[in-house]
């Protein structure tokens, strides 16, 4: 009786010691990510925005400690099913994701899941010390680690993330952040992301799901980008009447969005109904004859009807030039060092240039044709000579602002493109040494911009 009464309490105390030594490991990890946790306020406040503040070993070797502890807890049988083993589980893998040098693990996806399970298991462990903070730094580590999957075309990371992201900020059937406006912003760009992410990927059907939804949102309706993206989605499934009613809607919100402008008029051009656009432009410029924007684009769209199309040129093409030469000089008296208009004027040279060179080609070799031929080559040359300088303009506005870093994407495009017309058109007149400069030129803001 006695021998049977000692092994069972042996047994008792065989559990006891081993339960207790799980829990220890609890109290491990919780020690090592306090440790960790000073030493993160401390370079928050002396790193000056320098993320590598991070990979200091007095961060990183308590973190991991304490992530191999809170590991060990959450694998054992006796405290899998232990809130504050996940707890701690949760909040160390989230301030992993702090770490730069750690970024390629994503450590915010198993964090975020390790806080659901703690939840589950006790929903009071939202009440801890630091779990509101730490599931809102869940949903921005993983928001921030979606776009750079974005970038790199990563799809897989990029919707786990998301996924992570969004779990994150409706935590709790959105109760925890119930009161922070923020975080219905933060939810309404993962939503759109999301979308966008599908677009990326060429599953254009499930990007216009939910685009659409995300579109539903006040939030989302006040960016252009998400209307931008819906359209490009319809165009791809051919669904062009929803394409320009996107496109449409999103104009009548955001009216000086030049992005919309474009995409209008592109869309118009691919459907072979410029002019249709071109009525509503001469009746816009009509209205506001001072809107530069509205007079720029009208003058655009009479330049492309007088572009070569299948190596001709149509018969009324020199009317069209015509009238696109004079509506650009007015949007420049509009706005004279308005970069984009300026090459726009350079390209109307351009296409005069081109069109002289093809009634060239097509003389015969007469004395009167040879005569003709001498004469276009000095008119030719005077087109090519207006492209140059308004090129030059051009470049004169948009350098400084490559230098210091003040450029915008769709003007450095445009100064690209006008430095390597500039040196296309030196080759052309014969100017070998300024073709040179300009290649050269080319090639090094490739470079280094």
């Amino acid at each position: 009786m006695n021998k049977k009464l000692l092994i069972v309490v042996g047994g008792l105390l065989l559990a006891s010691t081993t339960t207790f030594a799980q829990k220890s490991k609890i109290k491990e990890a919780n020690k090592a990510f306090d440790k960790a946790s000073e030493q993160i306020i401390l370079a928050n406040s002396t790193a000056n925005g320098d993320p590598a503040a991070y990979n200091a070993d007095a961060i990183t070797e308590p973190l991991l400690k304490a992530k191999a502890a809170a590991d060990e807890a959450v694998a054992n049988a006796e405290t899998a099913n232990n809130a504050d083993a996940w707890f701690a589980k949760g909040v160390t893998y989230i301030e992993l994701s702090r770490v730069p040098k750690f970024a390629d693990k994503k450590y915010y996806n198993e964090g975020i899941d390790a806080l659901k399970k703690a939840f589950s298991i006790n929903p009071k462990i939202v009440s801890k010390d630091g779990a509101e903070n730490s599931i809102f730094n869940a949903g921005i580590f993983a928001f921030n680690g979606a776009i750079a999957s974005l970038n790199d075309n990563n799809y897989d990371d990029l919707f786990r993330a998301l996924g992570t992201a969004r779990d994150a900020f409706s935590f709790n059937d959105r109760k925890l952040f119930k009161d922070r406006k923020e975080v219905d912003t933060l939810l309404a760009d993962v939503n759109y992301y999301e979308g966008f992410g599908y677009y990326s990927k060429k599953d254009y059907p499930k990007a216009i799901s939910i685009l659409e939804e995300s579109l539903k949102n006040p939030i989302t309706q006040a960016k252009a980008d998400p209307y931008r993206i819906l359209a490009f989605s319809y165009g791809e499934v051919k669904n062009t009447e929803k394409q320009i009613a996107t496109i449409e809607a999103a104009k009548k919100k955001f009216p000086a969005n030049k992005d919309l402008e474009a995409d209008e008029l592109n869309y118009f051009i691919s459907q072979g109904k410029e002019t249709e656009l071109i009525g509503k432009f001469e009746s816009a410029v009509a209205k506001e004859p001072n809107n530069a924007l509205y007079v720029n684009n009208l003058a655009v769209l009479y330049r492309n009807m007088g572009m070569e199309k299948n190596g001709k040129f149509a018969d009324d093409a020199s009317e069209w030039h015509k009238k696109a030469e004079e509506t650009m000089k007015k949007a420049l008296e509009l706005e004279p060092n308005n970069a984009i208009y300026n090459f726009n004027l350079s390209t109307m040279y351009v296409i005069k240039g081109d069109y002289v060179a093809n009634k060239m080609n097509a003389l015969g070799s007469s004395k009167a044709d040879n005569l003709k031929y001498d004469e276009m080559v000095k008119i030719r040359k005077g087109y090519l000579d207006q492209a140059v300088a308004a090129l030059t303009k051009m470049e004169s506005i948009l350098e400084p602002k490559l230098k210091n870093k003040s450029i915008n994407p769709e003007e450095k495009g445009y100064l690209m493109e006008g430095i390597q017309t500039l040196g296309r058109i030196y080759s052309q007149v014969n100017n070998v040494e300024k073709a040179k400069e300009y290649r050269t030129k080319l090639k090094n803001y490739e470079d280094n911009y």
